[in-house]
């Protein structure tokens, strides 16, 4: 599978590395981490402009789904570097070690069993983008809908929900409502924007 030529190393570690900060233990978000921008300082300001024209328009939504596919493919690049394999796509048995690579893992063996478990929720979700069932491997796509899904935030008005916005960020508090609802197995929030992440993107 190729990969885009802007994918590199150093943004795929600084991805996990920054998200992993976001939250203490039992996925509680830790405020003091900055936001994690995934759009670059061009793209913010076109989005900041005033009366864009549709062409402007346009360009904002392709430009910010080629950074998420850019980002995307250097986190799957990053994976495939630390397990040291060139495949880029990643079963539940390689994504268990990548999350050994990048986590402290429990001490004793029944806390051992609960995180896998709660892995294997979380790893279904991501490869599967949300859907019951699927091909169950995480490929770039998959990871583009995940990041996608990071950055979707409830839009609310008068306390009715009234769609999704995105503006690029992805938030502590966002990130630890995603990483506590990926380990549910219910189809939850983050089961119905891994959905409409997909579709966004790719249909």
């Amino acid at each position: 599978m190729g990969l885009s030529e802007f994918a590199n190393f150093e943004l795929g570690e600084a991805f996990f590395e920054i998200t992993n900060a976001m939250i203490v233990h039992d996925g509680i978000p830790f405020s003091r981490v900055g936001d994690f921008d995934i759009v670059s300082p061009s793209w913010r300001k076109l989005a900041d402009k005033p009366d864009k024209t549709p062409d402007e328009i346009k360009k904002l939504d392709n430009d910010y789904k080629n950074e998420i596919r850019d980002l995307a493919d250097s986190c799957i690049f990053y994976m495939g570097a630390r397990l040291n394999t060139k495949n880029f796509e990643f079963n539940l048995e390689d994504y268990k070690k990548f999350m050994q690579l990048v986590n402290v893992l429990p001490n004793n063996s029944s806390d051992l069993e609960a995180y896998n478990k709660k892995i294997e929720i979380q790893f279904k979700k991501i490869a599967n983008h949300g859907e019951v069932s699927g091909d169950n491997i995480i490929d770039n796509k998959d990871f583009a809908a995940y990041i996608y899904a990071l950055d979707l935030k409830s839009d609310r008005k008068d306390d009715k929900f009234n769609g999704f916005i995105l503006n690029g960020k992805i938030t502590p508090m966002n990130f630890a409502l995603a990483y506590n609802q990926l380990k549910d197995d219910a189809d939850n929030m983050i089961s119905l924007k891994l959905r409409q992440a997909y579709k966004n993107l790719f249909e």
